[in-house]
């Protein structure tokens, strides 16, 4: 029996909020009149060398994403993508016995030397396999549910697992559209404070406002298009879908459209976690465009801790139309992936929002035209803090769905703030960001 949970009040539709999250590009045609440079990139280009690898899991072969590549002793990491790929720029003064590790979720950790990296390439990375680790739970947090049961019975426990009330939080963002495989054509990072609204209903909506920010673009006479990442920081807080409606249609209507199946059980900080695959039902090349992914669910509380999903673009022609709703009339515009992850974090019992990521990937070709041109749009934001008290956004100040940070984002610019971390780093994990300006965000909250 399925438990009384908020959203059972709705008849069963596609929700247009959902699409509203992943709307998240905006085209037009670029008119270049100028050279833009990197402002605060184009000092020490060659004061480093970059390594490159693919991880793939042992037995399958299948390529790892989101695993974690780590430079020991150092800030410096960075993760791999849907593929399984990842670059990693380390300082010349690098020695070849220094060790990088790399580590993901229900793996067990490898360790290589610099020097084992010698010779890799965009072209031809270095290949780690990571064997995976099985996991035995304690008999006693076993529960006999099939993956249906085990997903509403998690969704069933929200207004004990998640807050009741708004929270405040500041976040570190960043967005960054790139074309090809390594260069940028724009990047921003801000500030962000956030009033996150209270899981105990779905009109109640989260609200946004930056407080600190910079970026760069790098646009050149060579481009024909201009790429616009719209609504970056609203959709890093849309894809919660704990709160929102489940990955893109409304809760009573989810047997209608969705799968469940266990999968392997996971370990994260130290917490038990089933894992609930689920996938949307119908094959139909004319059926509406939903989801795929997993549910990771702690073993005791039943809370979901985290949550990976994609959204099933791949062979679809009319995916372009959700995300890029304005292009040249000459332009045809193919989505070759979108991947989501959204992360939570327990403090004192209750789990909070605490870290969101989006990549889509997509490829432009004009009528007539023999090659592709291929872009991805990346953004992430990571919680620093929650705030003390009750918090509020002022409303003249929020961010909105429509904003585009990389149009607002000098408006909100202070170099003082960002002291030693003085250069914009795409391919630092950002953790190793936070770290460089924790101080900063500390006296923040002090004053």
């Amino acid at each position: 029996m399925k438990p009384n949970y908020y959203l059972y009040a709705y008849k069963a539709q596609i929700s247009t909020v959902m699409r509203k999250c992943v709307s998240i590009l905006l085209l037009s045609l670029l008119s270049v009149t100028a050279f833009f440079a990197y402002a605060e990139n184009d000092k020490k280009q060659h004061d480093f060398f970059v390594i490159y690898g693919k991880i793939i899991d042992v037995d399958t072969k299948a390529p790892l994403h989101f695993a974690s590549i780590t430079l020991e002793g150092t800030n410096i990491a960075n993760v791999t993508n849907s593929e399984g790929f990842f670059s990693l720029k380390l300082p010349l003064d690098i020695y070849g016995d220094r060790t990088i590790t790399t580590s993901h979720l229900g793996y067990m950790s490898t360790t290589l030397k610099v020097a084992d990296f010698l010779g890799s390439s965009d072209s031809k990375p270095l290949i780690i396999n990571m064997k995976s680790v099985p996991l035995s739970l304690d008999p006693a947090t076993i529960r006999g549910y099939d993956a249906r049961s085990l997903f509403y019975e998690a969704y069933g426990r929200i207004k004990e697992n998640y807050p009741q009330k708004s929270v405040g939080m500041t976040a570190f963002y960043r967005e960054m559209v790139k074309k090809g495989g390594s260069r940028y054509l724009s990047l921003n990072e801000a500030i962000i404070d956030i009033e996150k609204a209270a899981y105990d209903n779905f009109f109640s909506s989260d609200k946004a406002a930056v407080y600190k920010g910079r970026g760069s673009i790098n646009y050149n006479s060579s481009d024909t298009l201009f790429i616009h990442y719209q609504g970056g920081v609203m959709s890093s807080l849309y894809i919660d879908l704990v709160k929102r409606p489940f990955a893109g249609v409304y809760f009573e209507s989810i047997d209608n459209y969705y799968n469940f199946k266990m999968g392997q059980s996971a370990l994260i900080d130290n917490k038990f976690f089933y894992v609930v695959e689920f996938d949307q039902k119908t094959k139909d090349p004319e059926a509406t465009i939903l989801y795929r992914g997993r549910i990771y669910i702690e073993s005791e509380s039943l809370a979901i801790g985290r949550i990976e999903f994609a959204m099933n673009v791949e062979g679809r022609k009319d995916a372009g139309g959700i995300f890029v709703p304005k292009k040249p009339a000459n332009l045809r515009v193919d989505v070759e992936q979108a991947t989501y992850i959204v992360n939570y974090k327990e403090y004192d019992g209750l789990w909070y929002y605490d870290y969101a990521r989006l990549e889509v990937k997509f490829s432009t070709r004009r009528r007539r035209a023999i090659f592709r041109n291929y872009y991805s749009v990346l953004s992430e934001m990571a919680v620093t803090d929650h705030k003390v008290g009750e918090f509020k956004i002022d409303p003249e100040k929020r961010v909105r769905y429509k904003d585009m940070l990389s149009e607002r984002v000098k408006d909100f610019r202070d170099d003082d703030f960002w002291e030693n971390y003085n250069i914009i780093e795409p391919d630092a994990s950002i953790d190793a960001i936070i770290r460089r300006i924790i101080r900063q965000l500390r006296r923040r909250e002090n004053n």
